[in-house]
């Protein structure tokens, strides 16, 4: 398990990198003023990408019946800390509270 485990936090955080250096160049070339796309930011920087990181958590393997629950909680908390790690500053700041 801590083979997938490495695994997935290679690919997850190299796909996660390469996925929002995508969807900041696409948002700035053609989204930039749009207040839906700004509204709704959290869909294409969030959202997404967690599920594109659950869909490479489950090809490998976790989240099936027989897997290690550690395996499983310890995925989970690797897709929150990639999403939020990759979010980037200025969403991180809500209500004068960042962190």
């Amino acid at each position: 398990m801590s083979e997938k485990l490495l695994t997935f936090l290679f690919a997850g955080i190299l796909g996660a990198l390469c996925y929002h250096f995508a969807a900041a160049a696409i948002f700035h070339a053609w989204f930039a003023l749009s207040p839906v796309a700004l509204a709704y930011w959290y869909v294409p920087l969030a959202v997404f990408p967690a599920l594109l990181l659950l869909t490479l958590a489950w090809a490998l393997g976790f989240g099936r019946h027989g897997s290690n629950l550690w395996g499983n909680l310890a995925v989970l908390a690797a897709t929150f800390g990639i999403v939020f790690f990759t979010i980037g500053a200025p969403y991180n700041c809500w209500k004068e509270f960042c962190f």
